[in-house]
This record gives structure tokens, C-alpha cells and sequence, in this order.
């Protein structure tokens, strides 16, 4: 495996947590996002990651992960009893969004642990670069 291949998939791991990121900050930002009664509540997002395998030579075939598609989840709304909200129903309740914020909270914990790790490896594979030409420089 080449310097180079390790700098893409590093790269690629850090463009998937970026869209994991963004959705699950999505999720929280609309996790108290009321409903009128009939009409949908805002659905909780996913990102879709598919691995794909490198065309050329110098990728040697090793797959790299993919953001293939932002979806939302189809998670049931949540209920909460609230008579007074103004967008309570004829029962006196309030449809929220299916997102649990102390799962996506969980979740913003892990996306910055794996960023982190890819751009760990991404800085010392870089650096091993440089000291690789360093040496060759000396000769």
C-alpha cells in the first residue's frame, strides 16, 4: 500500500464524518420542531455509506468509503402531551420529530473520535512523506 492510497481513504473517512456531522447537527437542531396537525413532522436524517474500490493503478484496489446519499430515517413521531401548544391536536397532542437527542448526542461523540483517528493518520502518513524525502534529499 502507497503513502498516497492512505492519504485518500483518511480523506474520504474525514468527508463521510463531515456529512455525519452535519446531518445528526440537523437532527438536534430540529429535534423540538413542532407539527400543525396534518402535516408531516420533520423526519430524522441518516447518511448512506457505500465503499467503493479505486480504477486506477496507483489506488491498488482498496476500497474507500463513499457518502452515497443523505436519507431521512421514516422515524414515528413522538407525542407529547401539551393542550395548550398551538399546534396541539383535537386531543391536546403535540407531534414532535422520532429523534433522540441523547442518541444523536452519542452520536456526535463517535463522528468526532473517527474524524479525529482519520486526521491522525492522515498527519503522521503526511509527515512520513516528508521524512521520507528528507532522507532522499541528503543523499
Amino acid at each position: 500500500m502507497g503513502f498516497f492510497s492512505v492519504l485518500d481513504i483518511s480523506a474520504a473517512g474525514m468527508d463521510v464524518q463531515q456529512a455525519r456531522l452535519e446531518a445528526a447537527a440537523q437532527n438536534l437542531a430540529n429535534s423540538r420542531t413542532t407539527s400543525a396537525p396534518g402535516t408531516p413532522a420533520y423526519q430524522p436524517l441518516t447518511v448512506v455509506v457505500h465503499s467503493v474500490t479505486g480504477q486506477d493503478a496507483a489506488a491498488e484496489n482498496l476500497p474507500k468509503p463513499v457518502v452515497a446519499a443523505t436519507v431521512p430515517m421514516n422515524a414515528q413521531p413522538r407525542l407529547v402531551y401539551d393542550p395548550g401548544h398551538p399546534d396541539a391536536d383535537e386531543r391536546g397532542f403535540v407531534s414532535l420529530p422520532g429523534v433522540d437527542p441523547i442518541g444523536s448526542m452519542l452520536d456526535l461523540i463517535s463522528i468526532s473520535r473517527s474524524y479525529e483517528a482519520n486526521l491522525h493518520a492522515f498527519d503522521l502518513t503526511r509527515t512520513l512523506i516528508q521524512k521520507t524525502l528528507d532522507i532522499g534529499s541528503r543523499r
